[in-house]
């Protein structure tokens, strides 16, 4: 199951803030993440891991329904990469 937006919500009004400053916390990091990547830079969050763009070379694909080849031309594609810290912790 996946951890949910108003659970991270949640964990942050049992330390102390209240729901609305829970809710504008999470709103304003969640914001300003998109807004960083829309300008295609790079996020990195130390202990979490890194949003970048990465270029992905043309190639030759196939519809599926069809079995046509098709031409996909270059593109840009978000990845993340996570720390080698939190690769650590979910080993373990």
């Amino acid at each position: 199951m996946a951890m949910t937006r108003k659970e991270i919500v949640q964990n942050l009004n049992k330390i102390g803030l209240t729901k609305n400053q829970a809710n504008a916390a999470v709103d304003t990091f969640f914001e300003k993440i998109v807004e960083a990547l829309k300008e295609q830079k790079k996020v990195s969050i130390v202990g979490f891991g890194t949003w970048e763009w990465r270029d992905r070379a043309s190639r030759i694909a196939r519809n599926p329904k069809t079995g046509k080849a098709v031409a996909l031309g270059t593109r840009k594609a978000l990845v993340f990469k996570p720390s080698q810290l939190l690769k650590n912790k979910l080993k373990g």
